[in-house]
């Protein structure tokens, strides 16, 4: 056997244990998501923005335009890719879901490695990052194509917080590119610069090598605002939603709201957006609801709240605290709306709370009773949520065989091309 073989059998063999943690995570996102393959593309969201590609001969244009909603969206890279795919794939929502899909499952696999860096044990690691692969929080971006933009931003936040934990000297040009990457992904692409700063805070101060990067990040965010204001105008921060006040008052969006009320509703989507992660008692619209079924609710809370008291100590780790300002950051850029989807970083970062406690640094009863209830909520979560993918796809067959599937879709909107509508009753009405 030549030298270089025996170099990488030794090199696996000794780093068995995290391949096998790799493999693992990759064969449970694949095996639970690959039924979002045969999702029929008849969303509302979807059928827009294929449309808006599909019209759009300039790819260039994606840079200083609207998504295609007319929503002042600025999400560049997420229309780059859906254009590509349109002109590779058509109207086949095959490829578009497993673009989803892989980068799921990268997230993941980029939030394992991240975790070893800090949490010895590699069974813990492993059970806490299929905490965030199967959650009631990171379901959306993996089963919708609309939802790509989420990915996008947290690919690029995973490989910064990879970066910012190694011991090489930081470059201003790659934390700068990584953040202007995941600010061209989505509007929560402020996260990425924001909590770079706090990273650096926390592991040095305000050393004299750390103002460059942050008056820098500071500069980006800045003339990323600024941009916004230039395409978009006075509506550049616009975005309205439904939602439900105090948890029980449900309004169609925030103008018809009185104006004590309208200064309360953001608030409280920041509340909930941080309260959520810990203890899920909100539906997907922040109505204070079961999660389905009273088992469901029990489970999950139960399962939530003790894995949180388990990791709490008094002294917390600095990826601890790490965790804890993603979340906050994550429900301050989302003070517009509180949705599910919305919550996908906020997940990774109670994930990396979890992970980084002291309380689990070595094997004792508290760190297996934590491996005990990791598996029964990662079991519980690929229960319920797995039902729901089935009646996904079960709806939207429901949908395209509907008589007059053609008529309403294009009613709903004059931004659905008829052309496209045509093409997916074609291929996938039978």
């Amino acid at each position: 056997m030549g030298t270089q073989a025996v170099k990488l059998v030794n090199y696996l063999e000794e780093r068995k244990t995290d391949i096998l943690a790799v493999l693992g995570l990759i064969l449970l996102g694949y095996a639970f998501y690959n039924p979002a393959l045969r999702l029929v593309p008849v969303d509302f969201d979807d059928l827009v923005l294929l449309s808006h590609v599909k019209n759009t001969s300039n790819p260039l244009n994606f840079f200083i335009q609207d998504w295609g909603f007319g929503n002042y969206g600025y999400r560049p890279l997420h229309s780059l890719s859906l254009w590509i795919g349109y002109q590779v794939f058509g109207v086949s929502s095959g490829p578009n879901q497993l673009v989803n899909i892989i980068l799921h499952i990268l997230v993941m696999v980029l939030l394992y490695i991240f975790l070893i860096r800090f949490q010895p044990l590699r069974y813990l690691a492993f059970t806490f990052s299929a905490l965030a692969m199967v959650s009631l929080y990171t379901f959306s971006p993996p089963t919708w194509i609309s939802d790509r933009p989420t990915l996008f931003v947290c690919f690029f936040l995973v490989v910064n917080l990879l970066y910012l934990s190694s011991e090489k000297k930081k470059s201003i040009l790659i934390l700068l590119a990584l953040s202007l990457l995941a600010l061209m992904s989505k509007e929560s692409g402020l996260v990425v610069p924001a909590l770079s700063i706090i990273v650096l805070f926390l592991q040095d101060g305000f050393s004299k090598k750390n103002w460059g990067i942050f008056s820098t990040l500071g500069g980006l965010v800045l003339v990323y605002l600024v941009f916004r204001l230039i395409i978009f105008g006075a509506s550049a921060g616009t975005y309205d939603e439904a939602g439900y006040l105090f948890g029980y008052r449900y309004y169609q969006n925030s103008a018809e709201l009185s104006g004590f009320y309208r200064v309360i509703a953001p608030i409280e989507n920041v509340i909930k957006n941080f309260i959520a992660v810990f203890l899920p008692v909100f539906n997907g619209q922040g109505k204070l609801s079961l999660i389905g079924t009273l088992s469901n609710t029990m489970v999950l809370g139960f399962t939530t709240v003790i894995l949180t008291m388990l990791a709490w100590k008094k002294k917390w780790d600095i990826y601890q605290k790490v965790g804890i300002a993603l979340i906050i950051l994550n429900a301050l850029v989302h003070f517009q709306v509180f949705r599910y989807r919305t919550l996908y970083l906020a997940q990774v970062g109670w994930v990396i709370f979890l992970a980084a406690s002291p309380a689990f640094v070595s094997a004792s009863r508290r760190t297996l009773f934590a491996l005990l209830v990791s598996a029964v909520l990662a079991l519980w979560n690929i229960h319920i949520i797995g039902e729901d993918l089935t009646y996904m796809i079960l709806d939207r067959m429901q949908v395209i065989q509907s008589p007059d599937f053609r008529e309403s879709i294009l009613a709903s909107s004059n931004r659905i091309d008829p052309g496209v509508v045509d093409r997916i009753i074609e291929k996938y009405k039978h």
